[in-house]
């Protein structure tokens, strides 16, 4: 037989044992963990997304509202660019004598720009001076006729011109000799 086994070996089993048992529990502690974090995962995964959408919704808002802000100061623009045209139609008015008569006026503001407005102009009967002194007024309410076109047709002379706003103090430096 063999002789018995000193008193420190007898506990080699003991330890194995327990370390496998140490093992066994640390694998266990592992999967749980694992699955915790898997789940965790899916969590953050979720809130990310939703976080995700809930940021390509307010940048759809704020370029809805860009875009809104843009065309408000466009519009802003275009309106202070406008010029009320009422003393404009007086200015020309009060030009035509009275052997003349304004037959048609029509004015229309371009839709880019409201300091220019188109000017159609028909007088009768066809009086050159006439016409000359109704541009010279429209130059005293401070607008500039730019592509002027006048023709004269039988008892009636037309005049189409893109009159261009100018402030009086500019009026008066292009208007200089």
């Amino acid at each position: 037989m063999l002789p018995p086994l000193p008193q420190s070996m007898r506990l080699v089993p003991v330890f194995f044992y327990a370390g496998a048992l140490g093992a066994v529990a640390f694998a266990v502690i592992t999967f749980l963990q694992i699955r915790g974090t898997a789940a965790e995962l899916d969590a953050a995964r979720r809130r990310t997304t939703e976080a995700q959408k809930e940021l390509d919704a307010t940048v759809a808002e704020r370029g809805k509202l860009e875009h809104r802000a843009k065309r408000g100061a466009d519009y802003g623009r275009w309106v202070e660019g406008a010029v009320n045209i009422q003393p404009l139609v007086v200015a020309i008015t009060r030009s035509v004598g009275s052997r003349v008569g304004i037959t048609e006026l029509a004015l229309s503001r371009d839709d880019k720009s409201g300091r220019q407005i188109q000017l159609a102009l028909k007088m009768q009967p066809a009086d050159v001076e006439q016409l000359e002194k109704s541009v010279q007024a429209i130059r005293d309410s401070s607008f500039r006729p730019f592509s002027a076109e006048q023709s004269q047709e039988d008892n009636h002379i037309e005049y189409q011109a893109t009159l261009i706003w100018q402030p009086a103090a500019v009026a008066a430096e292009t208007v200089k000799p």
